[in-house]
């Protein structure tokens, strides 16, 4: 992997685990797509920093203990551009030392001083699996 996508995702696994939303807004591009199995969404860093208060707050009421990357690949695009397929493990005080895994993919852009996420594709729909897991209600 690219050192300088494998900073990026070192950092950026490491504010996810603590929950600091406001640090992972500058591993984004000012302008960005997420999407997942709900649908897409093109935002720029301004409002997705607006929500970072509120997902953090959503995770910590969830008692998220651990989240850490338990391997990323890197498939070069061009020499600008990487798709990196992320495979996560996160573990909540409710499903206590069982590790929940799930994937997504993040297309990165490697142009200027630090590469940056441009879009990143949810595998899992989050709803969905938190209700099975009984983290919130169906």
């Amino acid at each position: 992997m690219d050192e300088s996508v494998k900073k990026l995702f070192a950092e950026y696994e490491k504010a996810f685990a603590e929950l600091d939303f406001n640090k992972s807004a500058e591993f984004f591009a000012d302008t960005f797509i997420s999407a997942g199995p709900r649908g897409v969404i093109a935002q720029s860093k301004v409002e997705f920093l607006k929500l970072a208060h509120q997902a953090a707050a959503f995770y910590k009421s969830l008692d998220q203990t651990s989240a850490r990357i338990l391997s990323a690949d890197e498939t070069p695009i061009s020499n600008e551009y990487s798709m990196v397929k992320v495979h996560f493990g996160v573990t909540f005080r409710k499903t206590k030392d069982r590790l929940i895994e799930f994937d997504v993919t993040y297309f990165v852009q490697k142009i200027g001083t630090e590469p940056k996420i441009i879009m990143f594709i949810a595998h899992q729909d989050e709803q969905e699996a938190m209700q099975e897991l009984g983290l919130i209600p169906g």
